[in-house]
């Protein structure tokens, strides 16, 4: 990704969240990440068309609360996650 553009390799490395390389996006990677949401929304736009007025209105109706259980799952396995390994309630 470096090589097409759309990463760079930052300056600032911190050691202790063991990662040895920190990239960043560029101008031309946020774009290319934009036109790719993009396309993915149009394709799933397509789909939900092709479904049932009910079927559609199920899917308006239930991606909110798939969304919010999935933020809740992520922030859950975070907290999880970032609990101290000598914490006695794992």
């Amino acid at each position: 990704m470096a090589t097409e553009g759309v990463v760079v390799q930052s300056p600032y490395v911190d050691r202790s969240d063991g990662r040895f390389v920190v990239v960043e996006a560029t101008g031309a990677g946020l774009e290319v990440f934009r036109q790719r949401r993009a396309e993915s929304a149009e394709s799933l736009r397509h789909l939900i068309e092709e479904l049932s007025e009910r079927e559609q209105h199920a899917v308006q109706v239930g991606l909110p609360a798939l969304a919010l259980a999935l933020a809740l799952a992520l922030a859950l396995a975070l907290a999880i996650q970032a609990r101290p390994s000598h914490c006695a309630c794992r």
